[in-house]
């Protein structure tokens, strides 16, 4: 889903390295354009993948500065074109030609094991000379100054995909994945951050380790929220910079959905939990057998008219089905297009932003605590609390 959907994933990653201080839109849009998506849709390949607008999917040209540059922040897209074939349709096809081999080869009981590879490429081409490919198209807003950028999918496959292109296009450039730990040193003081050096149990600084290493940090974060959903008006305030104001009040609970994973006898196993929940007895029943919330359902509200939905991961603090309370501008029939989209794309951009400040501060309320002398006792308070749901 796009950036302008009403609920769209958001994988977050750190650009490491600088543009050219004047002529970004030139450097950037010949680099797009080198790397740029080519249409496969006339010819029998299986795969494409490239850059292309992200007002227009269809279009790699990134001639026009104001649809790739918006306020110091770049916007494009990455689409990936493939063709797929069902395994039985294939079998089928193969099967019908083996039989056409075989009727103009009377002498051969059976297809020779060199012509069977043949058969199979023959049968593939055929098939995908009609066969339509399958567009997947993932939004990117690329922020200059800060170095943020948004990616609009959790495909780890597409993530690959973006990453092993954007490397290609800037490889004067390093993309990091916004850990969870980078999240918590974000908004942590200097003494926050030397702890956090302290608990951190990855060997080195790739990304992935890092992520790997600190499963602790997404578990214990949802497993804190889940408690305070259920023993406290789930009352905070922001306290990160951003477009909201410092010390405004808002809500965060975990509601609807959770997954809990856990080790078994025959690997890992999963639960999901879904719906409505009133005192999570079956989520308390599971977190006191050993298992872990890997993901939640996560609210973030100012009121009723601004209220903010996500499925946080907690491997990685991505955003699942980000859903934002976008604010429509209004139509004119004699309006640009053109202009009613880059409306909706800063409107969105302020709602995604807000929310991104809220669950900031979700984080640094949270570290805050995990950090201090008292936490202990405040954990063992909690996996206490558990226990004692029957």
């Amino acid at each position: 889903m796009g950036l302008l959907a009403p609920a769209a994933s958001l994988c977050h990653f750190e650009v490491i390295g600088d543009l050219p201080s004047d002529q970004i839109f030139q450097f950037v849009s010949e680099r797009l354009h080198n790397e740029r998506f080519r249409s496969i849709e006339k010819s029998i390949d299986e795969y494409s993948c490239g850059w292309v607008e992200m007002d227009d999917h269809d279009a790699a040209e990134f001639a026009e500065e104001r649809q790739l540059l918006r306020e110091r922040t770049l916007c494009f897209a990455l689409r990936e074109d493939r063709r797929k074939i069902p395994a039985a349709l294939l079998k089928r096809e193969i099967t019908r030609i083996s039989a056409e081999y075989l009727e103009a080869h009377p002498t051969f009981n059976r297809v020779p094991k060199s012509e069977r590879e043949a058969i199979r490429d023959l049968a593939s081409s055929q098939l995908f000379s009609r066969t339509l490919p399958v567009p997947a198209v993932s939004d990117i807003v690329w922020k200059i100054d800060s170095g943020l950028l948004r990616f609009t999918s959790l495909s780890q496959n597409r993530i690959d995909s973006f990453q092993g292109l954007f490397h290609q296009s800037f490889p004067e450039l390093r993309l990091r994945l916004l850990t969870p730990l980078a999240r918590a040193n974000a908004v942590a003081n200097a003494e926050q951050k030397e702890q956090l050096a302290e608990l951190n149990q990855a060997n080195s600084d790739t990304a992935l380790e890092e992520i790997e290493a600190n499963s602790w940090m997404g578990e214990e974060l949802l497993q804190w929220l889940l408690y305070r959903s259920l023993n406290s008006d789930s009352g905070y305030a922001v306290c990160t910079p951003g477009p909201l104001l410092m010390n405004q009040p808002f809500n965060a609970w975990l509601d609807n959905r959770l997954l809990l994973v856990g080790s078994g006898t025959e690997g890992e196993q999963k639960i999901s939990v879904a719906g409505p929940q009133d005192r999570f007895s079956e989520v308390c029943a599971a977190l006191r057998s050993g298992k872990r919330i890997a993901e939640a359902t996560l609210h973030l509200s100012l009121g009723e008219e601004q209220s903010w939905k996500l499925t946080l991961k907690g491997e990685r603090f991505s955003f699942g089905g980000f859903r934002t309370p976008m604010i429509k501008p209004d139509k004119d029939p004699v309006d640009d297009p053109k202009l009613e989209v880059e409306a909706a794309f800063y409107s969105k951009m302020v709602s995604i932003e807000e929310g991104e400040q809220l669950f900031a501060s979700l984080i640094k309320t949270f570290f805050e605590r995990r950090l201090n002398s008292g936490w202990d006792t405040e954990a063992a308070k909690i996996i206490a609390w558990f226990k004692e749901q029957a």
